[in-house]
């Protein structure tokens, strides 16, 4: 038996610990009922302390050594790389500190989603004030030489990532975006502006469905359920589970939000079974994840090629005036540039200027450059700034997005980055298939076949080894400015 076949019962263990995990938040955040929810999230600190406790067994650290010392595949190097990393953090960091950040980013979340509908930040701010005071001094322990505290923050996302390699491609993009916004505002001047009728629940609902088929989202492997904020999770190699919200008032957040979990989902149901066994599931970064949401969100659900399909799902599910519309009027109803304070709910042009918005305080935030209890006036000023939209209330303001509520700071920028991967790719997928043809063929199984084949099995790679390696190109920006610019 050689080291790596010696360490998988750890990784088994770490594995099946993080499926409980998954599969705890997944019921906390669709099925749970209110009072059980300070229960549940207690078995959820349980587990993250054991979790904890397992890093520093000197079993565990050895077996890791070894493995690290030996002959390995690429793969098998890059998992057990990942280990030492968070071996060294664990090292440093006394067990009773993180299960107190584990318990303040549990009740900080909890006390959001207690609040964030009538967008009380002043009753949630001790808690999230709490929290954050807690993950800066977690990050010190993370930060090594010349690592700003935020840098250590957005290495547990992007690996290796600087403020540096964020601003590169961020100052261009945004640029872009102040000049690009007002234009195509202008320019669809000219259009007529479409109705957006109301549909109950139970119609949205069967679309969904309808959407994650047209996807070849597998449902025999995963589900879906309505959480307040959307997302999905991978809980096993057989389980890729979705989560949407729905509004009567406008489909179309469902329906995206849908395509953009199935996407990631896809990627999920596409990692191949030598992944699996090489316990490799966890590699994949944020980016590299949030690019294939992004991808079938918005290359391919928000595209003219894709229209008629996505129209018919529409007819079938919600009411036959879709059948009235042209696949124009259809692509112009679900592309219309209209700036607003929701991010999930936005266009695909004023997207990343959201993200833009997010990254800039986050990072200050994390930084000591401002205090938790500025974020509302910067957060609104921005918005106004760059997007010309006032925000109506915290709870559409800083409060929307879950992501600051427990720690996952420094995961934003992998949405941005996720759209500019997703051009480069694009313009790789035009050089191998008829794409758009596919698209409208309604070929979305040849689609996620090269996927499946090109991309998928190399996501445990570094970001920079698997965008040359998908595209033959490091990430350049230029290709996401290009696409957008030729759409609006």
């Amino acid at each position: 038996m050689n080291a790596f076949e010696k360490l998988k019962p750890f990784l088994e263990e770490f594995r099946k610990k993080n499926q409980l995990m998954s599969i705890l938040n997944y019921d906390i955040a669709t099925n749970t009922p209110e009072q059980a929810i300070e229960e549940e999230s207690d078995l959820l600190n349980d587990l993250a302390s054991q979790q904890a406790a397992m890093q520093k067994d000197p079993a565990f650290i050895q077996a890791v050594k070894e493995a690290a010392a030996s002959d390995l595949t690429p793969r098998q190097r890059k998992v057990v790389s990942e280990y030492l990393r968070e071996i060294e953090f664990f090292e440093k960091i006394p067990l009773e500190e993180y299960e107190e950040f584990s318990r303040l980013a549990s009740k900080s979340n909890e006390m959001w989603r207690k609040y964030k509908p009538t967008g009380d930040f002043a009753s949630w701010l001790p808690y999230w004030e709490k929290m954050i005071a807690s993950f800066r001094h977690l990050l010190t322990y993370r930060q090594k030489p010349g690592m700003s505290l935020y840098e250590a923050a957005l290495d547990r996302f992007e690996p290796g990532e600087k403020e540096e390699d964020i601003d590169r491609v961020f100052i261009p993009l945004k640029e872009f975006l102040l000049r690009k916004i007002p234009e195509a505002i202008e320019k669809q001047k000219r259009l007529p502006v479409p109705v957006i009728p109301s549909y109950p629940k139970h119609k949205q609902e069967q679309l969904s469905l309808t959407l994650l088929a047209l996807e070849h989202y597998d449902m025999s492997r995963g589900c879906i359920r309505e959480s307040e904020h959307p997302f999905s999770d991978f809980t096993g190699h057989y389980d890729s589970r979705v989560t949407t919200h729905y509004y009567e008032e406008d489909w179309r957040s469902s329906a995206f939000s849908v395509l953009h979990e199935g996407g990631h989902c896809l990627e999920f149901q596409g990692w191949t079974k030598e992944m699996m066994e090489d316990y490799a599931d966890a590699l994949p970064t944020a980016a590299i994840c949030e690019t294939h949401s992004r991808f079938y969100e918005n290359i391919i659900g928000r595209s003219l090629a894709f229209a008629s399909h996505f129209k018919k799902a529409c007819e079938d599910c919600l009411g036959e005036e879709f059948a009235r519309m042209s696949d124009e009027e259809f692509f112009s109803l679900i592309n219309r540039v209209e700036p607003i304070p929701n991010r999930c709910d936005s266009d695909e042009l004023t997207y990343c200027m959201h993200i833009i918005i997010r990254y800039e305080i986050e990072r200050d935030l994390i930084n000591g450059k401002i205090a938790c209890k500025d974020v509302p006036a910067i957060w609104n000023k921005k918005y106004l700034d760059y997007l010309g939209v006032k925000v109506p209330d915290d709870g559409e303001g800083c409060m929307q997005d879950i992501h600051w509520t427990d720690g996952e700071i420094g995961y934003f920028p992998s949405y941005a980055l996720g759209n500019m991967y997703g051009a480069q790719i694009l313009e790789t997928i035009k050089k191998d298939l008829p794409f758009e043809e596919y698209l409208r063929q309604g070929k979305m199984k040849e689609i996620k076949a090269w996927f499946d084949e090109k991309d998928f099995p190399y996501d445990w790679m570094d970001p920079a080894d698997w965008i040359k390696q998908v595209t033959g190109k490091p990430l350049d920006p230029a290709y996401y400015i290009a696409y957008l610019d030729q759409k609006f």
